[in-house]
């Protein structure tokens, strides 16, 4: 194992508090156009954490430090990341925002209504000899993979919600279905919903994954796919060759398929299933817009 600790990764950030502040403090990383890039915060955040299968995994910091005196915090010089999907697993640390580009930024830290910032600027490395608009287009496609992470993440987030609440809903009618035919014809309408999510979920996500290294057992689907992408975007500081754009448009279009899919679902199949419960008298699903 590792006995020894690397120099922070990224931006090395130092302020200083006369007292320890008693209200958050927060971080905010714009570009040179005002663009939020990046938001910290003193408070802890709640992540989903995977299982520490790998004991030298170092996981970016996401809460910074604000105690009295010298304080430290390096940022990893990526964009936030997308939506997490609680329960998934990857060989690393799963999804992250792309890597910014070369350029000025400003960093900006409010504590109790009052801030300061100041002008970060980000230099290419020297060894590096890609020109600008080919760490653009490399830069681009990351976004557009981190929004198609998003958008999957997102679907699999509402899948898992709505089927939460079919087990609520089963569990409280499962007493009154032999006593009330429409009970009943609910359930199996339930049921019925529950195998076409089921069908689309298993086309997002591998779902017999229970470990980092699952996927040598079961086959990756779109979610590890769209990870193992990611990767090979950040492969090396180039513009990405024409393959790697026909594999991104290949994902996205077998993630637009299932989205519609999904969409379908719950414009026709949950629909319909609601009407079922109002008549019983039963409080209605949703199918949450957020995770």
């Amino acid at each position: 194992r590792p006995v020894g600790e690397n120099p922070p990764g990224g931006a090395i950030l130092d302020y200083y508090f006369k007292s320890e502040p008693s209200e958050e403090v927060t971080l905010e990383i714009s570009d040179a156009q005002g663009n939020l890039v990046r938001r910290y915060s003193s408070k802890e955040q709640k992540k989903t954490e995977q299982p520490p299968e790998w004991p030298d995994l170092s996981k970016p910091p996401e809460t910074i430090p604000a105690k009295a005196g010298m304080n430290r915090f390096a940022w990893n010089l990526r964009y936030a990341s997308p939506v997490e999907t609680p329960g998934a697993f990857y060989a690393g640390n799963g999804p992250e925002g792309p890597l910014v580009l070369p350029g000025t930024y400003q960093v900006k830290m409010t504590e109790g209504g009052q801030s300061q910032t100041a002008p970060l600027e980000i230099k290419p490395d020297p060894r590096v000899k890609a020109a600008d608009a080919d760490l653009r287009r490399q830069f681009e496609l990351a976004m557009k993979v981190r929004e198609r992470i998003t958008e999957l993440h997102k679907a699999v987030n509402q899948i898992r919600d709505l089927r939460s609440q079919l087990q609520i809903l089963k569990k409280r009618l499962a007493e009154q279905a032999s006593a009330k035919p429409g009970v009943q014809q609910v359930l199996d309408a339930a049921a019925a919903l529950d195998m076409k999510m089921t069908a689309v979920e298993q086309e997002l996500i591998q779902i017999k994954m229970k470990s980092s290294e699952g996927n040598l057992r079961y086959p990756n689907m779109l979610n590890e796919q769209f990870d193992s992408f990611r990767y090979s975007v950040e492969s090396a500081d180039a513009a990405p060759p024409k393959q790697v754009f026909d594999v991104f448009d290949h994902l996205s279009g077998r993630l637009d398929a299932q989205l519609a899919a999904w969409k379908q679902i719950t414009a026709q199949d949950v629909a319909a299933l609601n009407d079922m419960i109002r008549k019983q008298e039963i409080p209605a699903l949703e199918a949450a817009s957020a995770p």
